[in-house]
């Protein structure tokens, strides 16, 4: 079948988010299109950041002056102990407070429905607050209420969001995977690391099923940067790069086969209810 339109997947894992931009660097040096992306929590930022027009360069600068304290304020509350709202207000001093259809690129962040354990996809409405509700760690970060949902990180459904690219009419899906797994991975420190590590091993027979629906996948090699240090940002980014690098002549061979490049389709369909896939029907 002839490669027509390109998705990008892109995967969470909190501060190893950063590699994600120099992926992105790679694949806008190799002249690699994007059509639609599709991220889960570290991911939906990088991606929502992307489609709302910043190019990598400007988010490896970006990524430079980030520091925790400026994402998230402590609350000490029954449902969480970090408050978010400070990552919707990084989102809203670069990009604006843009909604879904008035972004470049056709984009979509995931989220799960903690009542129900539901997959939900966001791809309506404005933008910061759902990419907030996709980056929500359960016990971490206050849940997100929108709508008739409680939402938390999309990695407990979905963490390489391979079939929601599939959903928005990709049929190449480039799939970055941010948990590689490491052969000396720095150990985890405190109570918060402990929690995000013990996710990604959960995590982990989840993620190897979304690869397998992807026709490209970029893993860089990250156990040597904690989940949670944003001090090492070039370190991060070539990371990102080398991987990217590595795949990109099987991703231009492969694209090679496609008989004309695709217009970037329109950014969002209809207002509609956010898609809900609920724990049974994901199997």
């Amino acid at each position: 079948m002839a490669v027509r339109k390109v998705g990008l997947a892109l995967g969470g894992g909190v501060a190893r988010g950063i590699a994600h931009v120099g992926v992105l660097q790679a694949l806008a040096e190799a002249g690699v299109p994007i059509h639609c992306i599709a991220g889960t929590s570290a991911g939906s930022l990088v991606g929502a950041l992307f489609a709302a027009g910043l190019d990598p360069w400007q988010m490896e600068r970006l990524a430079n002056r980030l520091q925790w304290r400026g994402l998230v304020r402590l609350r000490l509350r029954r449902d969480g102990l970090l408050d978010a709202e400070g990552l919707e207000r990084f989102i809203l001093g670069h990009v604006g407070d843009l909604t879904f259809d008035q972004l470049k690129l056709p984009f979509a962040a995931v989220a799960c429905d903690l009542r129900t354990g539901g997959k939900v996809v966001l791809r309506e409405g404005r933008v910061a607050p759902a990419v907030r509700a996709s980056c929500t760690f359960p016990g971490v970060f206050l849940p997100a209420r929108m709508g008739p949902h409680l939402l938390v990180d999309g990695g407990l459904v979905s963490n390489v969001p391979v079939s929601v690219c599939r959903e928005m009419g990709a049929d190449y899906v480039i799939a970055v995977d941010l948990n590689r797994p490491s052969q000396n991975p720095v150990p985890p420190r405190n109570l918060v690391q402990i929690l995000l590590y013990s996710l990604a091993v959960l995590q982990r027979p989840q993620i190897e099923r979304c690869l397998q629906e992807a026709d490209a996948v970029i893993q860089p090699d990250l156990g040597a940067f904690s989940v949670i240090e944003l001090e090492r940002v070039q370190e991060m980014v070539a990371a990102g790069r080398r991987a990217a690098e590595a795949a990109i002549p099987g991703i231009l061979a492969a694209l090679q086969e496609a008989p004309q490049p695709v217009p970037v389709a329109p950014a969002a369909p209809a207002a509609r209810e956010p898609e809900v896939e609920t724990a049974e029907t994901a199997g």
